[in-house]
């Protein structure tokens, strides 16, 4: 059965359960045949044999009890297919036979096995001659004027033999024909449900990359239950092509943001290898190279961080009780030295004793990722507003707010990607590489929560962090 493929695996369950059902049903319905016809003949030999008994009040007049019975039996009649025999226990020669003493007949009664007596006042049913030649008895036993007279009446049952035999036919072709039938139907049927299985996998062997967003499995002919799969299968095909495509984009936007230092490090160090300068210059292209190597090493370290967050997944967060509102202190008083050298500050506002279970190290690089762009993207004087507040819905909202607002509404969707940023030429002087905020956002989503940011000229930057309390 294991090399079996799961259509002719599901055919052939299939078929065996439709041939015992219709093997049971056949038994059932021959059983029922044969007794509904052996019962009519049964209850017209018993017929006779109770009018016998009850003749035997006449058996001191032989000749009258003989016509009696005879008439009773039909036994006048050579032709008739009933006949009898009427004994004594313990006598050797009959009171009374049908169809003569040494006919077929007479001889298949005297075949009536001692093992099947009845006992006296009751009776017993057996069947007696050979195929061909089936006869059906009743014995019965009655007791008068001391001794015990016993009937026998058979009748012919190679009629309902025969009517039996004919209808087990019928039963053997017709089950024979259902059976064919429904294996015919079974695989045929299985075969259409299947069938969207398996173009879909001929589908799936033939796409290659740049293919995937054009790959679209129709389930107009597909069965109601598989309407579901073919479903998840354009899903997850339209989730991978969108995979495949930031994976491009972001090897495209590492190639380029590595690039850029790698080029002004060669660039300023080819530079102080033809001048002939002085020591001065020759440090400041030292400066330079740094700077460039160190943005550089920025960027692989979050590219490190994102690489190691995407091969743990979601449920792989190393959970630990986290002191939020001491963490947001700490984090504000380190960013309040910052800002004051430009004249900036730092504000706390409703900040509560609040508790959550998560990753202190990748929760503080999640808010210092947002202070960072807030004190960055700020005007130099402005002011940093931390707030948070418990929700209903068990989670809290962590708010950071600065005074720039100076985020293009259609930027907005994509802050969160990758290497994006919103200065299309990617200078070092306008920002990082586009990373912080897809860190924080990854982060955000490990703890089950998530960020999002609203800006405007007039009142500032918010950027929302929504945590799970547990």
């Amino acid at each position: 059965m294991t090399s079996l493929s799961i259509k002719w695996r599901i055919s052939l369950w299939i078929s065996a359960v439709l041939i015992a059902v219709i093997t049971i049903i056949s038994v059932v319905a021959y059983n029922e045949f044969e007794e509904s016809h052996l019962r009519s003949l049964d209850q017209t030999i018993t017929a006779m044999a109770e009018g016998i008994v009850a003749s035997l009040d006449n058996i001191s007049n032989k000749e009258k009890w003989t016509e009696e019975v005879s008439q009773l039996t039909g036994g006048l009649d050579k032709k008739s297919s009933f006949f009898y025999r009427i004994w004594l226990d313990g006598s050797s020669s009959d009171l009374l036979t049908g169809q003569g003493p040494d006919s077929e007949q007479d001889r298949r009664l005297h075949e009536l096995s001692e093992q099947n007596k009845p006992a006296i006042e009751n009776y017993t049913f057996a069947n007696i001659g050979v195929s061909g030649s089936e006869y059906r008895a009743v014995w019965m036993r009655h007791k008068i004027n001391g001794d015990v007279v016993n009937i026998a009446v058979a009748g012919s049952s190679h009629f309902t033999y025969h009517e039996m035999h004919e209808f087990l036919r019928l039963l053997l072709i017709l089950g024979a024909a259902l059976i064919i039938g429904s294996i015919i139907a079974t695989v045929w049927t299985v075969r259409c449900c299947l069938l969207p299985i398996e173009i879909a996998a001929k589908r799936l062997q033939n796409i290659t990359h740049p293919k995937i967003r054009d790959v679209v499995f129709d389930n107009a002919k597909a069965p109601k239950e598989l309407s579901p799969f073919i479903k998840a299968l354009n899903d997850m095909l339209s989730r991978l092509d969108r995979v495949l495509q930031q994976q491009k984009q972001f090897t495209s936007d590492a190639a380029h943001e590595l690039r850029t230092p790698l080029s002004l490090a060669k660039s300023t160090l080819q530079a102080a290898q033809i001048l002939q300068s002085e020591r001065e210059r020759y440090m400041a292209a030292i400066n330079d190279t740094l700077e460039d190597i160190e943005r550089m090493e920025k960027i692989i370290q979050q590219m490190l961080i994102l690489a190691h967050m995407d091969e743990m997944g979601q449920d792989d967060t190393n959970n630990e009780e986290v002191q939020l509102d001491v963490l947001l202190r700490e984090l504000a008083e380190t960013y309040r030295k910052k800002m004051e050298l430009s004249g900036g500050k730092v504000i706390l506002e409703n900040i509560p004793d609040t508790t959550v279970h998560g990753n202190i190290d990748e929760l503080i690089r999640l808010f210092s990722n947002v202070l960072d762009n807030a004190a960055k993207y700020g005007p130099p004087n402005g002011t940093i507003r931390i707030s948070l507040e418990n929700n209903s819905n068990n989670h809290i909202s962590i708010n950071i707010h600065d005074e720039g607002g100076s985020i293009p509404p259609e930027s907005l969707p994509h802050l969160f990607d990758r290497f994006y940023r919103v200065d299309p030429s990617r200078s070092k002087k306008t920002g990082g590489a586009g990373l912080g905020l897809a860190i924080a956002r990854e982060i955000a989503i490990r703890h089950k929560g998530d960020i999002s940011i609203t800006s405007d000229p007039s009142s500032g930057t918010l950027v929302s962090i929504q945590l799970a309390r547990n």
